[in-house]
């Protein structure tokens, strides 16, 4: 499977945040739920495709990381932000 496809709701769920739709905490515990099954399919998915393709997914994956982080307003939970922000990150790590 194209990596792209398997990270995409992480991707949607981390804009959602971004654009105000979802808590950060939500986000959060719905990838923490996924992500070791996640990890092993992305190791699995990476081996499938180009290394480019790979490199793309990651870079996308570290982008809205970043985004994650650095948005945290008043009144927000900046835990949650970060826990969201750094299981992206580690996706990305599984694809590089």
């Amino acid at each position: 499977m194209d990596p792209a496809e398997r990270v995409r709701w992480a991707c949607e769920s981390a804009r959602a945040v971004l654009d105000g739709r979802l808590a950060a905490a939500d986000a959060a515990r719905a990838l923490a739920v996924q992500q070791e099954q996640l990890t092993d399919l992305l190791r699995t998915d990476r081996s499938g495709v180009t290394a480019r393709q790979s490199a793309e997914v990651a870079t996308r994956l570290r982008l809205l990381a970043e985004q994650v982080a650095d948005s945290v307003d008043a009144g927000q939970d900046p835990e949650s932000h970060q826990t969201l922000a750094r299981s992206l990150g580690q996706l990305a790590d599984v694809l590089r």
